[in-house]
């Protein structure tokens, strides 16, 4: 466990997700980012902690999309060597990564700095990834896309 002292590394092209009292931040580029941590803040006490994770975290650790839904924390994309398109959840109890597969071959392209956020409708949690850049046969001048998914959490 971490000290109070504790300071996360400087880092960028990361995402942090409020959970009820507490922000969670993961990855990022950055000098000396640890990828199986979850950095948390308290916000009452103003207080950062180290969290060690299990399981696989996503392979995109930067540049990728997030949101919150409950407990879990869902990653989409990202960039590391390469753009990304694997769906990830890690639920703030456990700590411990989980790979979602979608149940069709028609997913979202490999792609980074998308945006991404959660809905709810006809009883159903949803994730909704929309636009991002990437590579692709599909070719744009900038490399930009305008695509929309919806990613049914129930059944992938």
């Amino acid at each position: 466990m971490a000290s109070k002292n504790y300071q996360p590394v400087k880092r960028n092209r990361h995402s942090t997700v409020k959970i009820g009292d507490y922000l969670y931040m993961w990855g990022g580029h950055g000098s000396g980012v640890d990828y199986d941590v979850m950095d948390v803040y308290h916000l009452p006490t103003g207080a950062w902690d180290q969290k060690p994770t299990t399981g696989t975290p996503p392979s995109g650790t930067y540049a990728y999309s997030t949101v919150a839904i409950g407990k879990d924390i869902y990653y989409f994309g990202g960039y590391s060597g390469g753009y990304q398109n694997n769906v990830h959840s890690i639920n703030v109890d456990s700590f411990k990564w989980r790979e979602l597969s979608p149940s069709s071959d028609h997913g979202p392209m490999k792609k980074a700095r998308c945006g991404m956020v959660s809905a709810h409708f006809d009883s159903e949690d949803y994730l909704v990834v929309i636009g991002g850049i990437g590579s692709s046969s599909i070719n744009t001048a900038d490399g930009r896309y305008n695509e929309i998914h919806y990613y049914r959490i129930s059944s992938g």
